[in-house]
């Protein structure tokens, strides 16, 4: 199964190509300015070495957040796109199950990067939080319980849990792909749902002094 994957909500923009196990294509990058071509040149640079066109694509991936606002919309817009113009399912993936460790004795926290003081939190499969890493630290477990931290924004959590482990690695689009890819034969071969954003906590929205007037004098 030929799976296209991008992820634009987290730390590193990140597009793959797969087929099963074979790694096709891939680039990476920490630079999030200009992330809509991006996509779209790596897309093309992708199929191009692939030697494949949309056509021969099984299907489409994309992460759904939480994380960047900006990231979250680009990437889903795009991919919404491509995969309406070429008939392709599309499957989306939260950020947390882009990030979880694999299965491992003890409890995995998810930590995804918010560019705020708050970060996401998830533990295991449960309610996701938008905390502050050391409001969210008295939280948790302590009776010993061993304790895997994984995630964008692990290294921001770690100082308030010196007992947890850090998990290695950092899944990009490559693990999308193929965790995208799992998720679609496990449902049937059907996208089930349309991808949607998952913000987790409300935009931050700024009026100008202007627009501040004109909604008062209204």
């Amino acid at each position: 199964m030929k799976c296209l994957a991008v992820n634009t909500a987290t730390t590193i923009l990140s597009v793959a190509l797969t087929e099963g196990d074979r790694v096709l294509y891939h680039f990476s990058t920490a630079e999030t300015r200009d992330q809509g071509n991006l996509i779209i040149h790596h897309a093309k640079e992708a199929l191009k070495q692939a030697e494949t066109g949309f056509a021969g694509l099984d299907l489409l991936a994309v992460v759904t957040g939480p994380g960047s606002f900006t990231g979250i919309r680009i990437g889903l817009a795009a991919l919404r796109g491509m995969a309406m113009a070429a008939q392709k399912p599309l499957v989306g993936l939260s950020s947390f199950e882009l990030f979880a460790a694999p299965a491992a004795e003890g409890r995995n926290i998810i930590a995804v990067e918010s560019w705020r003081p708050e970060l996401y939190f998830q533990i295991d499969q449960g309610a996701p939080v938008n905390e502050k890493p050391e409001d969210f630290a008295k939280k948790l477990p302590s009776d010993g319980t061993p304790l895997v931290i994984s995630g964008d924004a692990a290294e921001k959590l770690l100082p308030f849990v010196p007992q947890a482990k850090r998990a290695e690695g950092l899944p990009d689009a490559v693990a999308l792909a193929k965790r995208a890819a799992a998720k679609f034969q496990a449902d049937g071969g059907v996208a089930k749902e349309r991808p949607a954003p998952f913000y987790l906590r409300p935009a931050d929205v700024t009026l100008s002094s202007k627009q501040t007037r004109n909604v008062e004098g209204i």
